[in-house]
């Protein structure tokens, strides 16, 4: 039943565009009309099959789902400019007052700002989201206050009459919150849902459907936040030159300050998305620096080449240089909790192995998995 009603709006939604764009195609060009047809498009993918069926199962799917309502298909059918089109639809002698209203009528941005942040970290609360997930309508209710709270912030984002620096400012705090969420969900070790069950692949799937959010949902904004300040750079050198009110040397001063501050900013986000100690020692719950002199005190570095550990070439193991990159370790996915058991009781994990139990501790183990989880 919620997949007929979501197609049936839909649908109804790319009718009345498609007559509204034949009666007014003098006004509106062709890029506008090619982003609500792709944005249109992307939300069609998010909500009918198959995306919509592996949403009831796997987490990771439900938040791809998200993030193309969210990210790419708010802003592309904002961008598509509905309203002016569906004015084309009114009868001449209301459209100008329709539409006066309609102009006159700002949104806030951070208001829309924080609507849809509220709307973003509400549904995920577990309670509101296990809900969802078992009522059909909840459910659709659920993604109509996604896509529209989306569209009021990016409806007030593209507003050509703002500043497209606050936009910037906006779209670049929504990154933040979103990949915090994201990153919560990835660092947390119990499920949230329980509702997709407790096992490792229920908590495997919910490390993933974090990353989504926290890496490219996260990059999407940041990058669309960077466009946005090239413009409002754009525009203010534009004002500079029609005004003729500031030198050329105040001009390429306030660029080059602003770039400074780009740079070093990015700079910082580099740096606290690299630190690979402070994410190893949230995985594991290790010391880094005492799993240094555990291995050395267990003898590891006799059988394998490690990086950062004097005299560690052996030959015996294999190599353990990326390992926090790697995949799977002894033939299962990498993750902390498997890559501590794997230390402690490599025998009872894969047998036949060569690496032989050596009676390392619990807080061994989390510190020898510390260090290497900073193996990058």
């Amino acid at each position: 039943m919620a997949t007929i009603i979501t197609g049936l709006f839909l649908t109804l939604v790319a009718v009345l565009y498609t007559l509204g764009a034949r009666a007014h195609r003098a006004s509106i060009r062709r890029f506008h009309r090619a982003a609500f047809v792709v944005g249109w498009t992307t939300a069609a993918v998010a909500l009918m099959p198959p995306l919509h069926e592996l949403a009831e199962t796997y987490l990771s799917a439900h938040m791809i789902q998200h993030e193309l309502l969210m990210v790419i298909a708010a802003p592309l059918l904002a961008l598509g400019r509905p309203y002016q089109i569906w004015l084309a639809l009114l009868p001449r002698a209301h459209r100008r007052t329709v539409a006066s209203k309609f102009h006159n009528l700002r949104i806030s941005m951070p208001l829309a700002w924080a609507l849809h942040a509220l709307a973003v970290w509400a549904w995920h609360l577990p309670a509101l989201y296990q809900a969802a997930a078992a009522q059909p309508l909840l459910h659709l209710a659920q993604h109509a206050t996604f896509i529209g709270t989306a569209l009021l912030f990016w409806c007030a984002v593209l507003d050509r009459r703002r500043e497209y620096g606050a936009a910037a400012l906006y779209t670049f705090a929504t990154s933040v919150h979103t990949g915090i969420l994201g990153a919560l969900m990835y660092l947390t070790p119990q499920p949230w849902y329980p509702i997709y069950g407790n096992s490792l692949a229920a908590r495997e799937d919910q490390q993933l459907a974090g990353l989504i959010m926290w890496i490219p949902g996260g990059a999407l904004l940041a990058s669309t936040a960077v466009c946005l300040l090239w413009f409002w750079l754009h525009d203010i050198e534009r004002r500079i030159v029609m005004r003729e009110k500031l030198t050329v040397i105040h001009s390429r001063a306030g660029r080059a300050v602003v770039i400074l501050v780009i740079w070093i900013g990015s700079a910082v986000l580099l740096s606290a998305c690299n630190d690979a100690r402070a994410t190893a020692v949230a995985l594991t719950g290790g010391n880094p620096d005492n799993g240094q002199a555990a291995i050395r005190r267990h003898g590891c570095w006799t059988c394998h080449n490690i990086p950062g550990i004097a005299g560690a070439n052996g030959v015996v193991g294999p190599p353990l240089d990326g390992i926090a990159n790697r995949a799977y370790v002894a033939g299962r996915p990498n993750n902390p909790q498997h890559m501590m058991n794997w230390i402690r009781h490599p025998q009872a994990v894969r047998a036949p192995t060569p690496m032989p139990d050596m009676a390392i501790s619990e807080r061994d183990a989390r510190d020898i998995a510390a260090y290497l989880y900073t193996l990058r």
